[in-house]
């Protein structure tokens, strides 16, 4: 019965917001410095509490000089909370308990363990830090040195979203849910086969990784958090204590939605039937801008319809070049001929950097970003978070925003469907791709 009515009350919460006092406010933010800088800046204003859900988090210099302002925060007497996927945390146990003796809760959703054999495939995929239950940053941005332009190699463009006022406040009963169910466990420090699963973490090779590996105490520790914050002061170029009033330059006044899941087993589909239903109202236009579009029965259907009903289909993704899982391409690789004889554009992202940005936006009026693939997982299997709104305003800044990654792409020829973005690509890279789109229709569910 208790239940049934937290599903009411969180259901309620994704219907749109009411005019006036109680509407939102959100601001677009421009690339991976903007990114930071925002997080930065809520977690040093911060007055009571802070929260973090996030899908990775690792001890790369951007994470772990977050981590270090938070444990000043705590300081100054704001309670912090951070919840991350048990699969993807690459923090050392004994660099949790000392961050846990400043009184940083930490906790893992969906630990592997004993007993949970079907946890093993259910992750949170969500990547949001609210802030004094007003202030939020939504998006696609993990925790990790490639989503904010520190890298060594190649890095993730994202698209991540500050939001306030009412919206804000829905992602902190979210957020307050998630912590409470079940799902949610303390980090264990052996897995189901009695193996230390955190003994490995952080893996990489470099000077960095190593001095966290032959870390031991809280010396070591605070001397890295120290030397983190550092590098990112001087290589980001992140200020601190800026006072910058990131409302100042936002979009107010506007109805938006928070889209998330309602039951951690997913059984309701809440955000794949809510996804749909956009798609099937589009009119004129729609643009889906997914790193990932290894698109399940019910999207590819619902494309289809969108073209049956003449309206104008963009698709915005990686290419061979620049995607990062070779097993999603293969299967939007053997789609690749059916979109493009049913008229779909397609867009495929090139340069040294691989597209992470999760988008929509229909008619230049219905818009959505933050975690959602367009997948299978996204469907079935992960829990995602969003924000959606029928705001024009919202969608031109939107548009705008997204400019500047299809100035990056490439349009796919429907004459040549095969390898036609991405020349730049390894050979090996493409013997595996072959290979691949043979077998991957076998799992196309799991990607």
């Amino acid at each position: 019965m208790l239940r049934s009515g937290v599903m009411v009350v969180l259901m309620a919460l994704t219907l749109p917001v009411a005019d006036g006092a109680n509407a939102s406010s959100v601001r677009l933010l421009d690339g991976p410095h903007e990114s930071l800088q925002a997080r930065v800046d809520l977690i040093q204003q911060a007055r009571q509490t802070i929260d973090l859900s996030y899908y990775a988090i690792d001890t790369d210099e951007v994470p772990v000089a977050l981590l270090e302002l938070l444990r000043q925060a705590t300081l100054r007497g704001v309670r912090v909370r951070i919840l991350v996927d048990g699969l993807k945390s690459r923090l050392p146990a004994k660099f949790e308990q000392y961050l846990s003796s400043y009184g940083i809760q930490l906790r893992v959703y969906h630990p592997p363990q004993q007993g949970h054999p079907r946890w093993l495939n259910r992750r949170l995929h969500s990547k949001l830090m609210v802030v004094d239950s007003c202030n939020a940053i939504i998006g696609s941005s993990n925790l990790e040195n490639e989503h904010f332009g520190l890298k060594q190699e190649r890095g993730f463009v994202d698209c991540d979203a500050i939001i306030f006022g009412e919206i804000a406040q829905q992602t902190q009963v979210y957020f307050d849910w998630l912590w409470a169910t079940p799902d949610v466990q303390p980090a264990p420090a052996k897995d189901s086969l009695g193996l230390d699963v955190l003994s490995y973490r952080p893996f990489g090779r470099s000077d960095w990784k190593n001095a966290w590996r032959d870390a031991d105490g809280p010396a070591d520790y605070q001397r890295l958090l120290n030397q983190a914050l550092q590098r990112v002061v001087c290589e980001c170029g992140v200020g601190l204590n800026p006072q910058c009033d990131w409302m100042a330059e936002a979009l107010h006044g506007i109805n938006i939605q928070l889209l998330h899941d309602c039951s951690s087993d997913k059984s309701e589909h809440h955000v794949k039937h809510r996804i749909i239903q956009m798609m099937d109202r589009a009119k004129q236009s729609m643009l889906i801008e997914s790193p990932y579009p290894a698109f399940d029965r019910s999207i590819r259907t619902a494309i289809s319809r969108a073209r049956n009903r003449g309206v104008c289909v963009t698709i915005l993704t990686n290419s061979l070049e620049t995607t990062d899982q070779l097993n999603v391409y293969a299967a939007y690789q053997n789609q690749k001929r059916g979109l493009l004889r049913e008229g779909v554009q397609l867009r495929e992202f090139v340069g040294r950097d691989t597209l992470h940005a999760k988008t929509m936006l229909i008619d230049d009026c219905c818009w959505m970003l933050g975690s959602y693939n367009f997948d299978a997982r996204s469907n079935h299997l992960n829990l995602e978070l969003c924000i959606v709104s029928n705001d024009p305003a919202g969608a031109a800044w939107l548009r705008s925003n997204l400019q500047t990654r299809l100035a990056q792409s490439t349009p796919v020829p429907a004459r040549n469907w095969i390898l036609s973005v991405g020349q730049d690509a390894t050979a090996s890279k493409r013997a595996r791709l072959m290979m691949k789109r043979s077998v991957i229709e076998l799992y196309r569910g799991l990607l």
